[in-house]
């Protein structure tokens, strides 16, 4: 029987784990990297699943993304928009003070108005005393003439000063403008208890199915290039 070999790698072995080291410091190089050449794609993604999912009005809900890579495996996806997370979980509003929400309606350029200041009007118009709830719905109720004019008979139409108050009174907040009903009753906000809000916007299954995809390209194209 021959006598036993002794085979020391001991150098070998350090020259293999200084090869692996070198190639793991490059993948998590090329992993960092590839994932920030992806983040345009990423956004296009995002983008592209609102319009899917919503009646995109304004391109401003489309710039609503904030992305970036904090680890070389960890890109971090965040929507600034108040209230979209309600979208990805779906789920009930309610007011955050009083009784009922307010739903605008009816302004007068077709564009969104901020809660600030639809409930500064709404306050300004209840001190003044020209709201009346019906039937689920907000009227502004302003004065009607009182006076027979040029064939105009009493109580069909808008008074003539209150017209020009409300157009451009200094005491009324501006920032939302109201076609206002020259028969009188003008809709203003629908009057809800509670909104139910169903699930529209499905994260896991566009992580998955579009965006990790899209990272794992980017990071083989970049590991190609070397």
């Amino acid at each position: 029987m021959s006598s036993p070999i002794s085979v020391n790698m001991r150098s070998n072995i350090a020259e293999l784990q200084a090869r692996i080291a070198v190639r793991k410091e490059k993948m998590q190089r090329f992993t960092k990297e590839g994932m920030r050449d992806a983040k345009p794609a990423v956004r296009a993604i995002l983008q592209d699943e609102q319009t899917k999912r919503f009646n995109v009005k304004q391109t401003r809900f489309l710039r609503t993304w904030r992305i970036g890579v904090k680890s070389p495996h960890t890109m971090i996806v965040e929507n600034i928009m108040k209230g979209f997370g309600l979208f990805a979980t779906g789920g009930a509003i309610g007011p955050r003070r009083g009784r009922a929400l307010l739903i605008p309606i009816n302004t007068a350029s077709g564009t969104r108005i901020g809660a600030k200041k639809f409930y500064q009007l709404i306050d300004w118009l209840h001190q003044e005393k020209l709201l009346v709830a019906k039937n689920g719905v907000l009227y502004v109720k302003p004065p009607m003439n009182t006076s027979r004019r040029g064939g105009v008979d009493v109580g069909t139409r808008l008074n003539k000063k209150f017209r020009q108050r409300f157009s451009g009174s200094d005491r009324r907040p501006t920032g939302f403008d109201v076609v206002l009903n020259t028969e009188g009753l003008t809709p203003i906000a629908i009057i809800r208890r509670s909104i139910t809000q169903k699930k529209r916007w499905d994260t896991e299954s566009i992580v998955r199915s579009r965006i990790i995809p899209t990272i794992l390209q980017s990071i083989e194209a970049r590991a190609k290039a070397g």
